[in-house]
């Protein structure tokens, strides 16, 4: 730990983690890129927005190490960082919708597809903003602007916990339900389904759970989480590299779309042979 000058870092950033961290988002954006124009799935945008944020933060965050008193870097980094998980979790939240849908399996949710579908983006969004602003007021010169934009901050961080733990929760009882009682589609077009699914917690307990938590942790003054450096790698950025390289691995944006399409098309066929018999 080194203490700085300019009292915008309270230890001396590392070029080599920063520039491991472009590496990888760079990957990462590039074969989500990749999946969405290939699968034509535009539900997983925002993991490619999510992948460029990130990407943004950490450039931002290794031109700070060539000068660590560059308010601009240091706010682009932080407001970057800032929005890249809550960007991520915009397209798991539509994915689970779509893949509620695929398993026909809208009866063992607690909100019809139809709101959810109108409800989750909604308050994205208004996240989103909201985080936005506070995370622009929290890089001010001002101190009662940082104040503010802090306090603006931590309450989205706890209002984020809520609403994606609600969404993991849904998907868990779900689950719960659906392997009690399978549907057709789970059995006949998804028997693989409970593979799939790991993918909507997996990013639910890393983004919702484990780096808000953190990131409230930091808020609360933790010296050992504010005064180093590599906790905030270790416990945010580097998880957002397992939650975009598992949707990348396994591309559920993609997969709901072959099989809704897939079943559309059945369907379609069945109603040709139909009347064709009529």
């Amino acid at each position: 730990m080194t203490s700085t000058q300019c009292e915008l870092y309270v230890y001396a950033p590392s070029l080599a983690l920063a520039i491991i961290a472009v590496i990888l988002f760079s990957t990462l954006t590039i074969i989500h890129i990749y999946h969405m124009i290939e699968s034509k799935a535009w539900c997983g945008i925002f993991f490619v927005l999510g992948g460029l944020a990130q990407l943004v933060g950490y450039t931002a965050r290794s031109f700070s190490t060539q000068d660590v008193c560059d308010r601009a870097t240091y706010g682009v980094q932080s407001v970057a960082l800032l929005m890249g998980p809550t960007l991520i979790m915009f397209s798991v939240n539509l994915t689970q919708s779509e893949f509620v849908n695929v398993l026909d399996a809208e009866q063992f949710c607690w909100l019809p597809l139809a709101w959810q579908r109108g409800a989750y983006p909604a308050l994205n969004a208004i996240l989103m903003v909201i985080q936005l602003v506070g995370g622009c007021m929290t890089v001010s010169s001002s101190t009662a602007t940082v104040a503010t934009g802090t306090k603006l901050t931590i309450a989205l961080y706890v209002i984020q916990t809520i609403f994606w733990g609600f969404t993991m929760a849904e998907n868990i009882w779900m689950s719960y339900r659906l392997g009690r009682h399978p549907t057709a589609a789970s059995s006949c077009v998804l028997a693989n389904w409970k593979m799939w699914n790991q993918l909507i917690p997996l990013a639910g307990s890393i983004i919702a759970t484990g780096r808000n938590v953190m990131r409230l942790t930091m808020a609360g003054g933790i010296e050992f989480l504010v005064d180093y450096e590599w906790p905030s790698y270790a416990f945010d950025g580097y998880q957002m590299v397992v939650v975009l390289g598992a949707w990348g691995i396994w591309y559920l944006p993609g997969k709901c779309r072959e099989l809704s399409t897939r079943v559309r098309y059945t369907d379609l066929t069945r109603l040709e042979r139909v009347v064709d018999e009529v």
